[in-house]
């Protein structure tokens, strides 16, 4: 039990581990050691310059600039440059009486005139009663409706179609009968 913990701290055995390093006197390296390092690290070099799992970016930068580029061009031959301020609004009246407002672009916008409306359905979601209201005609039962509205559009020179999905809400009073 009188043997010292290893973790413990002793400035002696560093004093004398310091002075045994200060009388070391390095060697120099051999000439077949060096050479050898030499031809390891040529070695390495063309190997990584020529493996296949590696990318070649000073092939790849200059490819995707070339693919993005041709995209934009495409984009604007396509479909026009926008053109700003060629907007109207126009204002929607809900079933609700609350109105509101969106933007659409102006019939005579460029690139527009060409999509030819194909169908405009409305799909009823969800119905749901909301109770009995008592009105100056008598009661009646308040009903709300749920629909997603779907807009497709065709244009017959490139064949791209547009589908636009719009949700809308309804309430709708119905009388009751009394006896």
């Amino acid at each position: 039990m009188s043997e010292e913990p290893e973790d413990s701290y002793d400035a002696r055995s560093d004093a004398e581990l310091e002075s045994l390093l200060r009388k070391l006197e390095p060697t120099d390296l051999s000439a077949d050691f060096v050479s050898e390092l030499r031809r390891d690290h040529a070695r390495i070099v063309a190997n990584a310059a020529h493996d296949p799992l590696r990318p070649q970016w000073r092939r790849v930068i200059p490819l995707t600039i070339v693919s993005c580029l041709a995209m934009i061009g495409y984009g604007l031959f396509q479909y026009g440059p926008d053109i700003p301020g060629d907007e109207a609004a126009v204002v929607e009246a809900s079933s609700t009486g609350s109105d509101r407002t969106r933007t659409v672009p102006a019939p005579g916008a460029p690139g527009l005139d060409r999509f030819v409306p194909v169908s405009a359905q409305g799909y009823l979601i969800d119905s749901s009663f909301e109770g009995v209201i008592e009105t100056e005609d008598g009661p009646r039962r308040k009903v709300r409706r749920n629909y997603r509205d779907a807009y497709h559009w065709h244009d017959p020179e490139t064949g791209t179609n547009i589908r636009f999905f719009q949700p809308r809400n309804e309430e709708v009073i119905v009388p009751l009968r009394t006896d």
